[in-house]
C-alpha cells in the first residue's frame, strides 16, 4: 500500500480504529520517499530495504536497513534515498488517543508529556520494538478475524517501551522555525488551487521572502515554491487517478492557469505526461 502523503485530508485508519499500517516500496532512482509534512499522530518507521536520509525538524538521520525511529506528534519530517538503490520501509501511524483517551489520567501522565516533549522518547528503536512493528505489519496483511486486538496490543507495548526508556526534561525550547514551516504547509494545503506567491507565504509569517526560503530549505532542502508545485502536481495525479475530468480542467483545479507549464512540471516530477500517467494507471487497474 503506497501512502498518499500529498493527498488532502489524509486519514490513517478509521474513526474507530485510527491506525495506518504501511509497507512502502520505492524503485531505484526515485528522488524522494515522502515529502515534508507533519501530523498529529505518532509514527513508528523501520527501513526494510536500502537506506535513506531522514530529516526530523533540523536534524538529519541516516537510516539503514533494519534501523527504525519514533516520530513524535507534530514533528516535521521528510526522507530521501541515501543512494540510487531500491528502498522499502514499514510504518505504523496512529492517534495518540488510541493509547488513552484525553480524559484519562494515563493520557495526562504519559501521552501528553510525550507530545509536549516533557518526556524525551529515544529516537532510535530497539530490536524488540522493530520486531513488533514487523509483526504488526504481517498481522495487518493477514486480515484474520481478531487481528485488530493483537495490533492494538502491539502498539500499546511499543509505546510503553518507548515511554519507559524516555528521559524527563525540565523545560523544552520552542522551535519558531518549525512553526513558520508548518504555517506555510497548512496554507498551501488549504489554498493550493488559488494563486500563491512567495510574498503571500512570507507575509503569513510576517517575515521576508529571503528569510522564509532559508528557514524552509533548512527543513526540506528545497524552496516553498518548489514544495507548492510538487504538492499541486501530486494533487493533480490523484485527480487523474480518481476522476474523469480532462487534463486541462485538472490543471486549472490544481492552481495552474497554463496547460503547457502544468505539463512541463508534471513531466519533471512524475517522469511522464499527465495523459501517459492516466493511461498507465488505467492499464494497471484493468490488469488487476
Amino acid at each position: 500500500m503506497i501512502r498518499e502523503i500529498y493527498e488532502e485530508h489524509v486519514t490513517h485508519g478509521t474513526a474507530d480504529f485510527p491506525v495506518g499500517i504501511y509497507d512502502n516500496h520505492f524503485p531505484a532512482g526515485i528522488s524522494e520517499l515522502f515529502p515534508l509534512h507533519y501530523h498529529k499522530q505518532f509514527e513508528f518507521l523501520v527501513m526494510t530495504e536500502g537506506a535513506s536520509m531522514l530529516q526530523l525538524e533540523n536534524e538529519t538521520i541516516p537510516l539503514h536497513k533494519g534501523e527504525g525511529v519514533f516520530i513524535n506528534s507534530g514533528t516535521l519530517h521528510h526522507a530521501v534515498p541515501a543512494d540510487n538503490s531500491e528502498c522499502s520501509f514499514a510504518a505504523i501511524v496512529f492517534s495518540p488517543e488510541f493509547i488513552a483517551a484525553k480524559h484519562e489520567e494515563l493520557y495526562d501522565r504519559y501521552i501528553r508529556s510525550v507530545i509536549q516533549k516533557e518526556l524525551a522518547v529515544p529516537l532510535m528503536l530497539t530490536d524488540d520494538i522493530k520486531n513488533l512493528i514487523l509483526n504488526t505489519n504481517e498481522l495487518f496483511k493477514s486480515q484474520r478475524f481478531g487481528t485488530e486486538l493483537l495490533i492494538k496490543s502491539n502498539i500499546i507495548r511499543m509505546t510503553a517501551m518507548c515511554i519507559m526508556a524516555a528521559e524527563r526534561r525540565r523545560e523544552t525550547k520552542h522551535d519558531i522555525k518549525s512553526d513558520i514551516v508548518k504555517n506555510v504547509l497548512d496554507y498551501i494545503h488549504n489554498n493550493y488551487a488559488a494563486p500563491i506567491s512567495l510574498y503571500d507565504l512570507a507575509s503569513r509569517s510576517h517575515i521576508s521572502k529571503e528569510h522564509l526560503c532559508r528557514v524552509f530549505k533548512e527543513r526540506a532542502d528545497y524552496s516553498p515554491i518548489v514544495y507548492l508545485n510538487r504538492y499541486r502536481i501530486m494533487q493533480s495525479a490523484y485527480m487523474l487517478r480518481s476522476t474523469d475530468k480532462s487534463v486541462s480542467e485538472i490543471a486549472f483545479t490544481c492552481g495552474f492557469n497554463n496547460s503547457s507549464y502544468f505539463n512541463k512540471l508534471f513531466m519533471r516530477f512524475m517522469n511522464c505526461s499527465p495523459t501517459d500517467y492516466r493511461r498507465n494507471v488505467d492499464i494497471m487497474y484493468s490488469a488487476n
